[in-house]
């Protein structure tokens, strides 16, 4: 089986220029053409993008936004935050038929954002408009054959629709030789979003800002078929010519066996050498995602030097990312990223002899650790009873949670488990709409999300008197009795964040909650399962962080929220795409976790339990 990498911008490329597409099978990485016909006037695509997207981020995190209406006050705000520097920059340079050019379309940018808040009947906030901006798509797995490819990129935009459900867009400034070329981007993030979120309502939409507004329509069948057009020939092309050069490697390694990767050991402790740090290098691992030396430092060199040589290392040793580089048992360990990174298939880490060991209905494989072995957790465990997980765009979170949850699903039946879904983002869990293993409809309203916690709570003290009255001291007890009719109930909040933001009595209300459900739940059965993309201390407050004693960060934008999820640095130098930190009450342990393909996830989110 071949495996590849390509981004929608070079997939686009491929499927419009042949000889990109020749260029690009050869090895080479030929930049991505612009289709702009000739003639046109240049127009600055790439800064109204970018403008565009920092007044949305805005518009969506900033309580004072609530209060802007119509075009004007949209277009002040935006003009004095983030165009009046840009434009001004755009005089300066006499570049002023352009000036006015960005400027038009960012006044119609804000008349649109006004029409779009009229749209949304019941506006409480402007995330009731936008579910999120730049929207990322990474490495989704797309099957061609017994091949994989994995496409990665950025929606423009990802709005609500009232009667299409979401609306995924692409701003341009320009239109290009043929309307179904503009289409072909937007038609390759419907197949995408497709994948990764089956079920899922939505239209298409090409905003041209040219300056005035004019959009273009599209159903989600009318995308389907241009992608079967336009882009399943270059997919099955790519893998012709890749199964041909695989054929001659296979004749190759038949004699010669691949290559190890390097040995860095000498690079290392040279490098720290030149800084008069003696090291030496006793021993290393490859792990799926890095390889990892253990130093051991000479008499006198203090771990933190070695640490703040990390950029040091990276340049002397050709990194795209900077190392980790951390004290342990007799020994400081240095992380050196792969550049190919392996890919963890769930499929076969359920598999493995140390997970399917444990006789916990509620276990499940948190990754694979530096040593290859599979990390389990155990919401039995009261080290392991609630779990506390962050990570930002693009680290891997929401590949976590749905391998978490088909593990657990994988170990059950509709009968002994239990899911409450909370996921106001709405993309995340949309493909889990009919599973038979959850209590309700997945909730998407905040304002619901309390209430639902609450008849938690009502459930766990109804569970524990009847506990109380068969003399049980938790429900796993009473499972490995055989009395399996009180389901164990996992409680997944997809960022929980919004809630915390919402105000201050909800946030007491939900620390409340959490409080209650997280002392007592591990013995009711019940689990509680918090996620964020904004691991500061406004959103993980002391309550919360102390009674969710598993903890898994997944890479970070700052050392400060590493600190606040793992208690140490680190997560802000993760790789990404699975790359994690986790405590399981024995210090911190690294980890890749598995990936699930789309296929596999819906067999078990249909009811089927693992064979």
């Amino acid at each position: 089986m071949a495996i590849k990498s390509i981004s929608v911008t070079q997939l686009k490329c491929a499927c419009l220029d042949p000889e990109w597409l020749r260029k690009w099978l050869n090895g080479a990485n030929p930049p991505a053409k612009c289709f702009i016909p000739s003639g046109t006037m240049p127009v600055y695509g790439t800064l109204f993008h970018k403008i565009a997207e920092k007044f949305v981020n805005w518009l969506v995190s900033t309580k004072k936004a609530l209060q802007l209406t119509d075009e004007l006050s949209l277009w002040n705000d935006l003009y004095e935050r983030f165009a009046e520097k840009e434009l001004s920059h755009l005089l300066n340079d006499g570049k002023i038929d352009s000036a006015y050019h960005l400027g038009t379309c960012l006044k119609a940018f804000c008349q649109q954002v006004s029409d779009l808040r009229q749209r949304c009947k019941n506006f409480k906030s402007w995330q009731d408009v936008y579910i999120i901006q730049e929207f990322s798509i990474k490495d989704i797995h797309f099957p061609v054959g017994e091949n994989s490819i994995f496409i990665s990129g950025q929606i423009d935009a990802v709005r609500t629709h009232p009667e299409h459900g979401v609306e995924i867009v692409d701003y341009k400034l320009s239109h290009g030789a043929n309307l179904k070329h503009d289409l072909l981007q937007i038609a390759i993030y419907a197949k995408l979003l497709s994948i990764v979120k089956p079920g899922l309502r939505f239209q298409g939409v090409l905003e041209y800002y040219e300056p005035e507004l004019h959009e273009v329509c599209v159903s989600s069948d009318n995308l389907e078929n241009i992608f079967q057009e336009m882009v399943e020939p270059v997919l099955h092309e790519i893998f012709s010519e890749t199964t041909q050069a695989s054929s001659q490697i296979s004749l190759l390694t038949s004699h010669f066996s691949l290559p190890t990767p390097h040995d860095l050991s000498d690079a290392i402790r040279n490098c720290y050498a030149a800084f008069r740090l003696e090291v030496e290098i006793i021993d290393k691992h490859e792990a799926p995602q890095l390889i990892r030396y253990r130093a051991k430092p000479a008499a006198g060199v203090k771990v933190v030097s070695l640490e703040n040589r990390a950029e040091d290392l990276q340049v002397a040793l050709s990194l795209k990312h900077p190392p980790l580089i951390n004290a342990a048992q007799g020994c400081v360990t240095i992380d050196i990223p792969k550049e190919k990174p392996d890919i963890v298939w769930w499929r076969d880490a359920v598999k493995d002899p140390v997970y399917a060991a444990h006789q916990s209905f509620i276990s499940f494989p948190v990754g694979i650790g530096i040593d290859n072995q599979v990390i389990v957790a155990d919401f039995a465990d009261p080290n392991m009873c609630h779990a506390l997980i962050a990570g930002t765009s693009g680290s891997g979170k929401s590949e976590f949670l749905k391998s978490m949850v088909a593990s657990l699903i994988a170990k059950n039946t509709p009968e002994t488990l239990k899911l409450l879904i909370i996921d106001p983002k709405i993309l995340t869990f949309s493909s889990l709409s009919d599973c038979p293993y959850l209590t309700c409809p997945i909730v998407t309203d905040i304002s619901s999300s309390v209430s639902r916690l609450w008849k938690a709570v009502e459930e766990m003290d109804m569970r524990y008197r009847r506990l109380n009255r068969e003399g049980f001291e938790n429900l796993s007890a009473r499972f490995l009795a055989g009395k399996t009719d009180i389901p164990f109930y996992v409680i997944v909040f997809d960022e929980f964040a919004d809630l915390i933001l919402a105000g201050n009595e909800e946030k007491k209300e939900f620390e409340k909650l959490v409080a209650r459900l997280a002392s007592k739940g591990r013995a009711a059965g019940i689990h509680l399962v918090l996620t964020t993309q904004r691991p500061d201390s406004k959103i993980v407050t002391g309550l919360i962080k102390a009674n969710l004693p598993l903890k898994i960060c997944l890479r970070v934008t700052s050392a400060t929220n590493s600190q606040i999820i793992s208690d140490q640095n680190g997560g802000e130098s993760l790789l990404g795409r699975g790359d994690l930190l986790c405590n399981r009450g024995k210090g911190i342990e690294r980890a890749q976790s598995p990936y699930i393909s789309q296929e596999e996830l819906l067999q078990y989110l249909n009811g089927g339990k693992a064979k």
